[in-house]
């Protein structure tokens, strides 16, 4: 594994040293951060507040990334090595953009050459320290999109993010943001990477429309994030789904809608176990000069044809930025309400989330800096009653 790294790590330098003779232009980047944070977390209504937090550090990605231009068409060579949970995560990457005519085609392929750890304890296999094989660092073949346009119709076929969520807000540096799906989604259409085809068109130069349709032989998050799986559906399933968007600007209001429906599919026709979901979101951004306030909302249900068990959320984000200079000022208010039949709470009642962000960024001199407070509270009945939550932070960055 360290020859197969040192040797990519010697073609990318080989390609930078050779770049006046073959027109490759070389880079390299990283990137540092270090905060201080205060959180205050309150597990329920019959439990004490807890605190915690102190001072942090973190590093991004090393990348060295070689580019070529031979006119339309160009080529991107990169190499980057990260520290994720289970090990060194390396990544050799290629894409590129060819031309011909009026139209253009580009793809790119990506391989991990990951070092997982060889206990069990690090690869996952166990939750003992026994000693286990190290795993393969490549478990397959990654997947990617093609990509065709002429500039008004846009063809992508393969795994790709075919629409958008529309979540059109941002956030501070501290946490407090409410979602879908235990906050991992963004308030909008539950939607994500998936194998797929869609067809772009531009209706003019601020109006532009998509159809996507998802075709898996297996199981797949619907619309690319949905839980997909409500009726234990697991072999002898596939997966179809359609969608649509719509994105436009009309004068200082952006506007934009998704809307994705998907099921599982039997292969069989003595199973009739399947689950159906659907989900739509809406964004609206405003530029008003130094002030751009932002609308979200977006709903989601999943069921089971069978069990009737499922789930369904509804969701908003308001908030805006502010310009200060080159100074930026966020505020963000998120709520969420999530109905399903095994919550963990009363089945059939609602928890409801509400989250709020303020944060402060600036920079200075060569160092970013971020000050953000941010808060959560959640509450169901027979379940989760009377959660709060509260962070603190102050964090510095910098880019290189």
């Amino acid at each position: 594994m360290k020859k197969i790294s040192k040797f990519m790590l010697a073609a990318v330098a080989s390609v930078a040293l050779a770049a006046p003779a073959f027109a490759w232009d070389f880079s390299a980047s990283g990137s540092a951060s270090a905060a201080f944070n205060i959180t205050t977390t309150k597990a329920d209504k019959d439990t004490d507040a807890v605190g915690s937090g102190g001072v942090s550090s973190d590093v991004g990605a090393i990348t060295l990334s070689s580019t070529n231009a031979d006119g339309a068409n160009t080529s991107t060579l990169s190499y980057a090595v990260d520290w994720a949970d289970s090990g060194l995560d390396e990544t050799l990457s290629i894409s590129g953009s060819r031309k011909v005519g009026d139209w253009t085609g580009s793809a790119g392929a990506s391989y991990n050459l990951d070092r997982p750890g060889c206990y069990a304890t690090d690869n996952g296999s166990s939750t003992s320290n026994t000693p286990a094989a190290c795993p393969a660092q490549q478990s397959g073949i990654d997947t990617t999109a093609l990509t065709l346009t002429d500039g008004t119709m846009t063809i992508v076929l393969g795994d790709a993010s075919h629409l958008s969520s529309q979540n059109v807000g941002s956030g501070s540096n501290a946490g407090g943001a409410v979602g879908f799906s235990g906050d991992d989604d963004a308030i909008g259409a539950r939607v994500g990477g998936y194998n797929g085809v869609s067809l772009g068109y531009a209706v003019s130069d601020t109006m532009s429309v998509a159809v996507a349709y998802q075709a898996s032989g297996d199981v797949a998050d619907a619309c690319g994030s949905g839980d997909a799986v409500q009726d234990g559906e697991t072999l002898y399933h596939g997966i179809g789904g359609t969608g649509f968007s719509f994105n436009g600007t009309f004068g200082t209001i952006g506007v934009g809608a998704t809307i994705c429906n998907a099921a599982t599919e039997s292969k069989v026709s003595t199973l009739s176990t399947s689950t159906a979901t659907s989900t739509m979101g809406v964004g609206v951004s405003m530029d008003f000069g130094d002030i751009d306030p932002w609308i979200s909302f977006g709903t989601y249900s999943s069921i089971g044809t069978v069990s009737k068990a499922g789930v369904a959320y509804v969701g908003t984000d308001i908030g805006l930025t502010y310009a200060l200079g080159s100074d930026t000022v966020v505020f963000s208010s998120t709520s969420s309400t999530e109905i399903s039949t095994a919550s963990g709470g009363t089945a059939g009642e609602a928890q409801a989330k509400s989250g709020m962000e303020l944060g402060y960024s600036t920079a200075v001199g060569p160092m970013g800096l971020a000050i953000g407070y941010g808060s959560t509270t959640k509450d169901q009945k027979g379940g989760v009653e009377g959660y709060s939550y509260s962070d603190i932070e102050v964090e510095m960055s910098i880019s290189f």
